[in-house]
């Protein structure tokens, strides 16, 4: 029998304490009339956002064994997320999960860098093997430094529209999937950039607020959830947009501590719909 909501498995990294990864995804992704499934990557004391050092336990070698393990109890997947893997062993181990539920949409999340370069534990070698993931992705949320990364193109300050064309034919020579890229800084303004194999729509906003860690891991659970509600990719890429700009905006308001990431919890209830 069909099951009557979706079901997600969810690759990502746990924090015990701060809204960030896993911590934001599984609430907005339940609220939005899926069922979800943790596999953490690896588990963390408090993300990496301004608490100092985490305590930090890797899981390689836990997510293949556990979805060999589900698979032969009888469970499927209408889609995957893809987030932070960390490291080498745990995108060997994404490929393997990916072989075993081959029909399932796949929203990846490559995350690796951020304001030209890569964070401090990657590099050039991890990106490639992270690159391999967009031949399996349905859809991915490349931040602008990961786009350039991915497409080989050099990160420039300011990304004009034939900037953002090369990218767009740099990602696509790797995969079919759609691409939305997050935090494309422009001349005067900021963009997200929808591209696919046919066309490239770039939607404009305007930084607004404080900046709060967890906000693409946000945007990204919001995506994949309008997107498991029928929803086109532009208006999920609205509507994802305009729920971090509110909870950003609230948190501002509250005078919440940026360091526990946006203020999630009063405004989950926007993102019910019948």
């Amino acid at each position: 029998m069909r099951k009557p909501i979706k079901r997600i498995l969810v690759l990502h990294d746990l924090c015990s304490a701060g809204k960030a990864a896993m911590t934001n995804i599984l609430p907005v992704l339940s609220v939005m009339g899926a069922e979800v499934s943790p596999l953490p990557t690896m588990i963390l004391s408090t993300h990496t956002g301004g608490y100092g050092k985490p305590v930090i336990r890797d899981l390689s070698g836990f997510g293949g064994d556990c979805a060999v393990y589900l698979k032969s109890s009888g469970f499927s997947f209408d889609a995957l997320f893809l987030g932070y893997l960390g490291n080498q062993a745990n995108i060997e181990e994404a490929k393997r999960i990916l072989g075993m539920f081959p029909d399932a949409f796949v929203l990846f999340d490559p995350i690796m860098a951020d304001h030209g370069s890569f964070y401090s534990n990657f590099d050039e070698a991890y990106g490639r093997s992270l690159k391999e993931l967009l031949a399996y992705s349905s859809v991915a949320t490349p931040n602008y430094t990961e786009a350039c990364l991915l497409s080989g193109e050099p990160y420039e300050p300011v990304c004009t529209r034939e900037k953002l064309a090369r990218i767009r034919e740099g990602i696509l020579e790797s995969g079919k999937a759609k691409i939305v890229i997050t935090s494309i800084p422009l001349s005067d303004s900021y963009g997200i950039g929808i591209l696919d194999g046919k066309e490239t729509i770039l939607y404009p906003y305007q930084l607004k607020g404080r900046a709060y860690p967890g906000t693409g891991d946000l945007f990204a659970a919001v995506l994949l959830g309008s997107l498991m509600k029928g929803s086109s990719l532009y208006e999920s890429v609205e509507k994802a947009h305009e729920f971090v700009s509110l909870c950003i905006s609230r948190s501002d308001e509250a005078g919440y501590d940026t360091r526990e990431g946006v203020l999630l919890e009063p405004n989950l209830s926007k993102l019910i719909v019948g």
